[in-house]
């Protein structure tokens, strides 16, 4: 079930700190059909430095996206991590580092005062909620995979990107909104610095736009937690998280996401599993980009999904559950 409501904004506390940058974009990418992805070239610059072409990085600065290079074979949805719960009905609900069973059980959706909410429940996917953009990809309700309840969304994506876009709740009041979802990935790229968005906000202003996602950083050997932005005068870039604990998004294992998007203020948050990583906060003058201020966008449309940008020999698996979008925070119990 789906509720769809409207009420005023609360506000939100200041953001932190800022980490290093990698740049990519699929503004850059070949595309045919949607389907087999296509390479990228050298990236475009960011705060810290040049780039340096091939997806190598300069000293000090930004890399470029693109390269080549092969990734693991596609996974299936084998459970992992600790502090899991089964789904009712469902397939099981296994938590990430610190995920603990109160995240996971009967879908919370029923009854729930949120602007939107939804559990993915039904027998399709809710046309008056969502418009479903994935090429010659796969987007579909299933019932082997739930955090909450008995199914959830599965994206097969062979190439470039599957996605769900809402546009029916904004704009927002004062153009403020967090977001929450659980996610679960059956593998990540190790293509060179493949970078990947699992949702995107877009709206009037500058051409700006909001990530939330991670990248393949070459030179730690390992996938990292990202937020960015492209499209605005700020540029093309992706801060990665640096905050203390394990880092790595993890593979075949439910984690709570969350973010808030703070218009009035250009600020920005991101947290993982009920914990907040400062390093991945923004401000209108603390961010990744070039040295000009970045302004939100007064936000029109939000996506979530899978889209990686630079091709994988390999595709992905990708299944998201009980996605709400509120005027307040939601954390990962509600």
């Amino acid at each position: 079930m789906q509720i769809l409501s409207f009420r005023s904004l609360a506000g939100c506390t200041p953001c932190l700190l800022l980490a290093l940058t990698q740049s990519c974009s699929p503004s850059e990418l070949v595309t045919g059909d949607g389907a087999g992805g296509a390479s990228v070239g050298s990236g475009g610059s960011a705060s810290g430095g040049t780039v340096a072409s091939g997806g190598t990085p300069a000293t000090g600065g930004a890399t470029s996206s693109g390269g080549s290079g092969g990734g693991p074979t596609s996974g299936g949805a084998s459970s992992g991590g600790s502090g899991g719960a089964e789904a009712s009905g469902g397939g099981e609900a296994t938590g990430g580092s610190d995920g603990g069973t109160d995240f996971f059980g009967a879908s919370r959706c029923d009854g729930g005062d949120f602007l939107l909410c939804d559990g993915f429940e039904g027998a399709d996917i809710d046309a008056s909620l969502w418009t479903v953009e994935k090429g010659s990809n796969t987007a579909e309700i299933v019932s082997d995979q739930a955090a909450r309840g008995a199914q959830s969304v599965h994206l097969h994506v062979d190439g470039n990107f599957a996605y769900l876009k809402n546009t029916s709740i904004f704009p927002v009041t004062n153009n403020d909104y967090f977001g929450r979802m659980f996610l679960r990935v059956a593998r990540f790229s190790t293509v060179d610095w493949a970078h990947w968005t699992v949702g995107e906000a877009a709206g009037t202003g500058d051409g700006s736009k909001i990530r939330v996602g991670g990248q393949y950083k070459t030179d730690a050997s390992a996938n990292r937690w990202g937020i960015g932005s492209d499209g605005g005068p700020t540029g093309d870039w992706t801060t990665h998280d640096t905050d203390e604990g394990p880092t790595e998004p993890p593979t075949s294992t439910w984690v709570c996401l969350e973010w808030e998007h703070k218009g009035s203020t250009n600020e920005t948050h991101f947290y993982v599993d009920d914990v907040l990583h400062p390093s991945l906060s923004t401000t209108t003058t603390e961010h990744g980009g070039s040295s000009v201020d970045y302004v939100l966008p007064n936000v029109t449309s939000f996506w979530f999904g899978w889209w990686q940008y630079q091709a994988d020999p390999e595709p992905f698996d990708v299944w998201i559950d009980e996605l709400v979008l509120d005027d307040e925070r939601i954390g990962c119990t509600k």
